[in-house]
């Protein structure tokens, strides 16, 4: 058993061995691939924290593994990060629109003050982006208070 793992089998004449192209974009992944003889398959898209969109961010079979030639690698492709909807801070007092902001993933990178004769002062009228506007996770906002 251990010398299978120490001295693995070469890969017989019509078998390719999988390279890895994480972390490539999607036409560079596909010429990767295709240079080994091998074929590309996007099977899904989703989101992810740190890749860009148009990423490898998942491949079946991994790295290393030797397949049949022409054999297809299926390809899990990053859209981007993770967006959400800014939180409606309208009737709140800063440090609870504050709290809200952040439970959300966002952060408040400044407050300001407007003019209003409709709410109290100290109290949010509206953010920028706007409520319900579809943002980054942990994009920075604006806190628009009365004054």
């Amino acid at each position: 058993m251990a010398a299978l793992v120490l001295f693995p089998a070469p890969l017989l004449p019509n078998e390719r061995q999988v390279r890895r192209v994480l972390g490539l974009e999607v036409e560079a992944a596909r010429r990767e691939l295709e240079a080994a003889g091998l074929a590309a398959e996007i099977v899904a898209s989703e989101p992810h924290p740190t890749a860009p969109a148009g990423t490898v961010v998942w491949q079946d079979p991994p790295s290393g593994v030797g397949v049949p030639s022409g054999a297809a690698v299926a390809l899990t492709v990053s859209t981007g990060p993770p967006r959400i909807a800014v939180p409606d801070v309208f009737g709140l007092d800063l440090e609870l629109a504050s709290l809200l902001v952040a439970a959300a993933g966002l952060r408040v990178a400044a407050v300001d003050s407007v003019e209003t004769k409709t709410v109290a002062a100290g109290i949010a009228v509206g953010s920028d982006p706007a409520a319900r506007d579809s943002v980054p996770l942990g994009r920075s906002l604006v806190i628009h208070l009365a004054r």
